[in-house]
């Protein structure tokens, strides 16, 4: 799709983005084509499609950036049909629009009477509030707990009756305050007295340049636990590879046979027909394929003086 370059954004913000290509620029480890002497500054505050307002660019490693559409799908794991598909924008997270995927699942599912148990996802769904959603509405979440995400620290127990820690010391790190992070989510603190971490002979390489250690872990602590313990275990790691042989294959006929590498539409509620109607192209293709193994069976089962007795009476009509 298009894209012309446009001051979308105040003069200072575009400053700080010139600078901080500037810097990728000259270190010696930038990205790919950084240090390209015709490299552009590609973002959301420069450039827009005139064609397609509603696209976004979105950036991901090892990807050229391009204004695009996000598409959320939900498959099933029998049969590998769409049960639900939807166009966001594609400079969210995906974790963002889960809640959404969510409810128009259900919608759908209930409509038919078909209960919801188990949801499989990428890395990219997984954040306390999508499990903590999912487990308030008795979903298993077979989802990957993120990288940055620790179970456990070297070192530190956790008491869930008391809500502390206890240092390799022996020592208590109960917890103190609730604190919001930079992009708003929240998190619980736990600390130590100064006096106890300042007397302790690990300070130096527990904590060296602050007065006492200190220990943050999100509200959804117990969420990602158990998430993390679900994708270690056997059935786990079973369920990451449904979930690649399901989804990605999935992914890939819509991109290259179904033509949804390109969107010819304007607008947010244009990309979400076109995913639409390809999501049902998609279906009855796979419903004409569909061959019920039952009824073959009862076909052929069938006694030859019965069917020729059924031919004799179609013929007379």
């Amino acid at each position: 799709m298009p894209a012309a370059a446009v001051l979308s954004a105040p003069a200072h913000q575009l400053r700080q983005l010139a600078t901080s290509q500037a810097r990728r620029q000259g270190a010696q480890t930038g990205a790919l084509g950084a240090r390209h002497e015709q490299a552009r500054l590609l973002s959301n505050k420069t450039h827009y499609s005139p064609t397609g307002p509603d696209a976004r660019i979105s950036i991901k490693p090892g990807k050229a950036r391009a204004l695009n559409y996000l598409c959320s799908l939900a498959v099933d794991t029998a049969h590998g049909v769409i049960s639900h598909v939807q166009a966001d924008f594609a400079d969210q997270r995906d974790s963002l629009h889960l809640p959404r995927l969510l409810a128009g699942l259900q919608r759908r599912l209930r409509a038919n009477e078909l209960p919801l148990r188990e949801l499989l996802a990428d890395a990219g769904y997984a954040n306390g509030p999508n499990y903590a959603l999912l487990e308030a509405q008795r979903i298993t979440a077979w989802i990957p707990v993120f990288g940055q995400y620790k179970a456990e620290l070297p070192g530190f127990t956790y008491d869930p009756a008391t809500d502390a820690f206890t240092c390799p010391e022996g020592q208590a790190l109960p917890f103190q305050k609730y604190d919001a992070n930079q992009d708003g989510s929240w998190h619980k603190i736990y600390w130590a007295p100064c006096r106890t971490c300042q007397q302790c002979p690990r300070k130096p390489t527990c904590a060296p340049r602050a007065k006492r250690k200190q220990i943050n872990r999100t509200i959804y602590d117990a969420a990602y636990r158990r998430a993390w313990e679900r994708q270690h275990t056997r059935r786990g790691q079973r369920k990451r590879r449904v979930r690649q042989g399901t989804v990605e294959p999935v992914f890939g006929h819509l991109i290259h046979h179904y033509g949804l590498r390109r969107m010819n539409v304007r607008g947010h509620a244009g990309a979400h027909k076109t995913m639409l109607l390809t999501a049902v192209a998609y279906n009855l293709k796979k419903l004409l394929k569909y061959r019920p193994n039952r009824r073959l069976s009862l076909a052929v089962a069938l006694p030859q003086p019965l069917l020729a007795a059924k031919w004799r009476v179609r013929r007379r009509n």
